[in-house]
């Protein structure tokens, strides 16, 4: 009994001295927060459109404005007593949502749907998946630049715009088509991770890019209409990864063509720089842009 009551304060003083280290450990090295998720973009029909309220992601669903409906040829009204939208589409078909309420109206029959309705900011969202299937449209969110594709059954992707002689216009087709995998992306890939982005491509050319979301970059080729992801690789920003750790697909030979035009987004604004063709220096400029469409710049002859 007498060791036990000699011990016994030794070891109490080593458990406070270990709290107090693990505290201050704690308060030293905080667990880094999450990125904040970037604002997700709308396409329709191929082309990138303003919203009056960026769409967003709540439970697992992806709520859009009713507003922006109206680029699917869709009429929107707003009941403020029954707070009800009422949306209609050229073929007089009407879809009814009650604020709050998981059972909808089509053609007044009840649906069920996946996520309710609701009032954001004076903007009526709406699950974005069920309203636009619906009407018959198809609905697709590509994460790795966070955009919300939105098409209609009769909707042909304009590859003449892809060969345009016009080569910001052409650029901006190629960006306009979703990206397809034929291998899993790595999750550090997704937009949500990094809210600065990169779109790199070689001179003159608009069928292949590279875009990168300051953690990891995918390489994109557009064939036959369509915009594949050929390779997917790690840059320093990911630790236990090395510059160009393959993720996924593999590498062409033609990278080393890949730096000629930038178009960059960071910190809250955008510069796009090219090489000069007389000795292989960058010029640059910044920009502005009231769509997403706009970071494809003209490059200066």
């Amino acid at each position: 009994m007498n060791l036990y009551k000699r011990i016994w304060p030794a070891c109490l003083l080593l458990l406070l001295l270990l709290q107090s280290f693990t505290s201050a450990a704690s308060a030293a090295s905080p667990v880094p927060a999450a990125a904040p998720a970037r604002p997700i973009t709308a396409n329709i029909n191929g082309s990138f459109i303003t919203t009056d309220s960026s769409p967003f992601i709540e439970s697992g669903r992806i709520k859009i404005s009713v507003r922006t409906l109206a680029s699917l040829g869709l009429t929107y009204s707003w009941d403020t007593a029954t707070r009800t939208a009422t949306i209609t589409n050229p073929a007089k078909d009407t879809f009814r949502l009650i604020q709050g309420q998981l059972t909808a109206y089509k053609n007044g029959q009840p649906v069920q749907l996946d996520s309710e309705a609701g009032n954001y900011n004076g903007r009526m969202m709406v699950p974005a998946r069920f309203v636009s299937e619906a009407f018959g449209y198809s609905v697709y969110y590509e994460r790795t630049r966070s955009i919300l594709f939105i098409t209609s059954k009769d909707y042909v992707p304009d590859t003449a715009a892809l060969l345009s002689s016009d080569l910001a216009a052409a650029r901006l087709a190629a960006i306009s088509l979703p990206i397809q995998y034929n291998f899993t992306p790595v999750s550090a890939a997704e937009s949500g991770q990094s809210r600065n982005y990169t779109y790199r491509f070689a001179a003159n050319d608009a069928t292949r890019y590279v875009y990168e979301n300051a953690l990891v970059s995918t390489v994109v080729e557009i064939k036959d209409g369509a915009a594949h992801a050929v390779w997917q690789y790690g840059t320093n920003g990911i630790p236990g990864y090395d510059l160009y750790t393959t993720m996924g697909g593999q590498q062409p030979g033609y990278m080393a063509e890949m730096s000629h035009d930038h178009f960059r987004y960071f910190g809250g604004g955008y510069r796009a720089s090219y090489q000069t063709a007389a000795d292989g220096s960058y010029q640059s400029f910044p920009y502005f842009t009231r769509n997403y469409g706009e970071v494809i710049q003209p490059i200066p002859e």
